[in-house]
């Protein structure tokens, strides 16, 4: 790789390549300006015949920079396999049945440590099936108020400024005449309890299917201590729960396969790290970090591989 401000960059070539990139790929000049951080009006200048009235030389720059990005993902690409978003797990699969039962007008809840899967089978789930809606709670979207507008903005109603008590009878108008409805709260823990019984009244009024997702935390929140006779009318109503904190052996041989590793040893540093703190998501990240160092060797993935890449990535803290 080459620092573009310290060489010759030669205009023409970069509008070319730019010019050719562009009807190649199928891309827009604001799909690429985005890529490049440059404005779409200034690209699109740049990569046309009369050119670009500023700075050529700067946006030149710009572009080349892409280009070797492109070669540097491309060089990381070789040999790695195509892992799909979703792939299926033991875990996997018991969460699907559970998003299920939900399907089916019940309130199920999944309380599960981080990396075992549940936002990626939950996104899963409601792209394959009608009726489905996922909302991300976050801690500005605790309040009755904030959640209820995240809900609506999934039911395709986003942008609604109105009284709480409006709100939800907009949710549950529109989930009323639906077959087979399910709200899915992911990142449930960050919920206040207001909120929460604001939607199991949405479920006692009109039936829909409500799944809770979250950290073991709301679990413990519904459960435990002084907030449970809080929680009683929900709890009461809860059909079935799935609450796990690690990945199953079987989950950490799933990820192994989809990403073609059958070694016994790359498949015991596999299952080491994702059941560890962190699950399948430090395991996949040991993963990549060690394809990209494969890569940089030009030699095929092996043991060392990986226990380089965990030990790096040890060294910091994953994310949970």
């Amino acid at each position: 790789m080459n620092d573009p401000t310290k060489q010759y960059i030669d205009l023409e070539e970069q509008r070319t390549w730019l010019m050719d990139h562009r009807a190649g790929t199928g891309s827009s000049w604001s799909q690429l300006a985005k890529r490049m951080n440059v404005p779409a009006g200034t690209l699109s200048q740049f990569g046309s015949e009369n050119g670009y009235k500023g700075d050529e030389e700067r946006v030149a720059q710009l572009v080349y920079k892409y280009r070797q990005l492109l070669v540097q993902q491309a060089t990381i690409a070789i040999d790695a396999p195509e892992v799909p978003e979703y792939f299926k797990t033991e875990t996997s699969e018991q969460i699907m049945n559970l998003l299920a039962f939900g399907q089916r007008g019940k309130v199920v809840l999944c309380a599960m440590g981080p990396g075992l899967g549940k936002t990626k089978t939950a996104r899963y789930f409601s792209a394959c099936f009608p009726n489905v809606f996922m909302v991300t709670m976050t801690p500005s979207t605790s309040g009755v108020a904030p959640m209820q507008q995240e809900v609506l903005a999934a039911l395709g109603q986003p942008d609604i400024n109105t009284s709480p008590q409006k709100m939800s009878r907009m949710i549950r108008e529109k989930v009323r005449d639906l077959r087979n409805p399910v709200i899915i709260i992911d990142e449930a823990q960050h919920l206040s309890v207001k909120a929460i019984e604001e939607i199991r009244s949405w479920h006692d009024l009109t039936g829909v299917g409500i799944v809770f997702l979250g950290n073991i935390g709301i679990m413990q929140q519904i459960e435990g201590g002084g907030r449970k006779a809080a929680f009683a009318q929900l709890f009461s109503r809860v059909s079935i729960k799935l609450v796990r904190n690690v990945p199953l052996l079987a989950d950490a041989d799933a990820l192994a396969e989809a990403w073609g590793i059958s070694s016994d040893r790359e498949v015991a540093q596999v299952r080491k790290v994702a059941l560890l703190p962190g699950g399948l998501r430090g395991a996949t990240m040991m993963l990549e970090l060690a394809w990209m160092l494969a890569s940089s060797e030009n030699k095929p993935l092996n043991t060392d591989h990986l226990q380089d890449a965990w030990a790096q990535l040890s060294a910091r803290a994953i994310a949970a």
